[in-house]
């Protein structure tokens, strides 16, 4: 009897389940899913296949002479084309509204800017909310008591009369009262037709601030009142802001923080950040955080990025699922450390005078200790602890499950890096 494979009844389950949640739930960005984990389900039907192979070999069935049918290279093949291209045009997408062209001619039509200027006398410390941005938009405090916005309404289109109609469909328009505004950025009636906007807007210095969509860059700088940032974009950049900042979204680029004088929190897609204040900054970028005088209580939890953080004051709590941790505090007395790692390399940087007790573990890996031996070290098989006290000083938790960790004086490392 032959055998079959139970991979294309999974497949018919796993399409059936996607439409079916996409009925339930209209709001999914199914192409966004598509375009960024498609390669998956090349991954998950070689890890099937493989298990049927050797669940066949286990009970006796011979090794087939085809782990793949000829079929099923074909299907593979359209299965690359289409992710390949959905992909691509997601990329297009979030780079909206720069030209896509070939040969010379624009594929999605030709290019049409309107300006936008509109302005509203308010009151000294409104509260600002900014809805449907799509495009870049740039958010500034001055001394004055008005908002306004300038910049322009971009439009693609295949022709003058329909991005005239379009643009009369997306106005720019201020509303509220003195204390309340809102910016509302293009009509609902245009949203994803291929408008955008390049906007500059200017509010006093002393209002607070909410941006609630979906767009490109984002700048916010020199705002005294709170901020909160809802939605998702490219490049994002804080700087000078007076009052508490709250962001929530996914953000494709970079996330720059400076000089912020009360508590953030910023929840993205990938890395979960609490931190008191910010007097230096912090960066967010693929595959990497870093940050540079901060006030604590600090959380960090990333799932992929290395992390680095120097000068930091108070507790410190960090987290990554892959990557390795770099933490230099710079000045004593220290605050309680908790550094976990489940695949990376702990760096501890500590001033030469610090006074701590430090639990350091590695599961696979080896530990290096510069503090001798006051700090007892032991091995068993590849896993390895550091334990000991250093005077009278905070508790500091080291943990890696697959990684080392290197406990150095600042003084010896700095003459390591001169030696080199």
């Amino acid at each position: 009897m032959k055998h079959r494979s139970f991979i294309g009844p999974i497949l018919l389950i796993a399409l059936g389940a996607a439409l079916l949640a996409r009925n339930w739930y209209p709001e999914l960005r199914w192409t966004d899913t598509i375009a960024r984990y498609w390669p998956y389900v090349l991954i998950a039907w070689g890890g099937l296949r493989v298990i049927e192979i050797v669940v066949g070999t286990l009970r006796g069935r011979p090794l087939p002479a085809r782990g793949v049918s000829g079929g099923e290279w074909v299907l593979v093949v359209f299965l690359c084309v289409i992710g390949s291209g959905i992909h691509a045009a997601r990329s297009l997408t979030v780079a909206w509204p720069g030209a896509f062209t070939m040969g010379g001619v624009e594929v999605f039509g030709e290019r049409f800017e309107y300006p936008v200027n509109v302005e509203k006398t308010v009151a000294k410390t409104p509260h600002v909310v900014i809805q449907n941005p799509r495009g870049d938009v740039q958010i500034t405090g001055a001394d004055a008591d008005t908002v306004r916005v300038t910049g322009q309404r971009i439009i693609r289109s295949m022709d003058r009369s329909a991005a005239d109609e379009l643009s009369r469909e997306s106005p720019v328009e201020i509303s509220g009262d003195a204390n309340q505004v809102v910016i509302h950025v293009g009509g609902d009636s245009a949203q994803g037709r291929g408008v955008s906007h390049a906007l500059e807007i200017s509010v006093p210095k002393g209002a607070s601030v909410k941006v609630e969509g979906r767009g490109g860059d984002l700048r916010v700088a020199n705002i005294a009142g709170a901020v909160e940032l809802t939605g998702r974009g490219s490049d994002l950049e804080l700087h000078d802001i007076g009052g508490a900042v709250n962001i929530s979204g996914a953000y494709s680029g970079s996330v720059q923080l400076e000089r912020i004088a009360k508590a953030v929190e910023f929840n993205g897609a990938r890395t979960v950040l609490r931190v008191e204040a910010i007097p230096g900054e912090v960066r967010i970028a693929l595959g990497d955080v870093r940050a540079t005088n901060i006030t604590g209580p600090v959380r960090l939890n990333t799932r992929s990025n290395d992390v680095r953080i120097d000068g930091f004051t108070n507790a410190v709590d960090l987290t990554t699922d892959r990557g390795d941790l770099d933490l230099r505090p710079g000045q004593t007395p220290l605050a309680r450390i908790q550094a976990r790692a489940r695949s990376g390399d702990i760096r501890l940087s500590l001033p030469p005078n610090a006074q701590f007790t430090l639990n350091a573990r590695t599961n696979r890996g080896e530990i290096t200790n510069d503090f001798g031996a006051v700090l007892k070290k032991e091995s068993e098989g590849r896993r390895a602890t550091l334990q000991g006290t250093v005077g009278s000083g905070p508790v500091i938790d080291l943990e890696t499950d697959r990684g080392e960790i290197f406990v150095r004086q600042a003084g010896a490392e700095a003459l390591k890096k001169i030696e080199q």
